[in-house]
């Protein structure tokens, strides 16, 4: 597991590197919501369904609107690897009335590693390959434009509290670089630093809620930093037992 010390390493000076010496900010408050249903379908395969809604809070009005659906296959204990295929609109900034569709599709593999009985450390990689409708910030415009971008978070998460009812209370922290190639104005898309608490009720239902740091490139030389309120409602499900909801 050495070479996953130092890639924790470097994705740690990348994405502090990438906020440093920036010179302007704008901050942005926002609130996502999501829905997330995970299937069981056998030993090997999990299906995953996300529905996530994103909001500007001032002024208040929808900003994005996700939906993910993505295969998992469990290769090893330690090792998981997907597919998936994502639609989203984003409303532009400029033009409340232009809203641009996004068309994608992804791969990704992760490494799942049990430090000690407490902590659970998590390396994603995920390749995405986005088909951006082309706009001039006003209207839609012919076809769509593409590029890859490539996601690297790593995760750390741990039981905190175990109440009577059986509910465990779990703490995550993540840190997600993302990088993009292709035709692609600049490479640094985005950094992601999310810290949260899950309460499990039950196998089936948790609920989890953090805070989510976004620091994205507005210009050459201007970031957005959005914090965001970010809440999930895990449904998980498992076909193998149909009397079961």
């Amino acid at each position: 597991m050495r070479f996953l010390k130092h890639g924790c390493t470097i994705l740690f000076v990348l994405s502090s590197t990438a906020s440093i010496g920036q010179d302007k900010f704008t901050q942005q408050g926002l609130l996502w919501l999501r829905y997330y249903n995970q299937t069981q379908l056998n030993e090997k395969f999990v299906l995953h369904l996300e529905v996530d809604e994103r909001k500007l809070l001032n002024p208040l009005r929808q900003f994005q609107f996700f939906t993910h659906l993505h295969l998992h296959y469990r290769l090893k204990p330690w090792l998981d690897v997907a597919a998936g295929t994502s639609y989203i609109y984003t409303n532009s900034t400029v033009n409340i009335s232009l809203a641009v569709p996004e068309l994608r599709l992804w791969q990704e593999a992760s490494i799942i590693k049990d430090i000690n009985k407490q902590w659970q450390f998590q390396f994603r990689y995920r390749l995405d390959e986005r088909f951006i409708h082309h706009n001039d910030k006003i209207v839609l415009t012919e076809g769509y434009g593409f590029n890859w971008r490539h996601r690297f978070r790593i995760q750390f998460s741990r039981p905190i509290a175990q109440f009577k009812n059986n509910s465990i209370l779990i703490i995550k922290l993540s840190d997600e670089l993302m990088l993009n190639s292709g035709d692609v104005p600049r490479p640094f898309d985005q950094n992601r630093f999310y810290a949260s608490l899950e309460i499990k009720l039950s196998e089936r239902w948790s609920i989890e809620s953090g805070y989510l740091n976004l620091i994205q490139p507005k210009t050459e030389s201007e970031y957005f930093m959005r914090n965001i309120v970010r809440s999930t409602v895990y449904h998980r499900m498992d076909a193998r037992r149909r009397n079961k909801i």
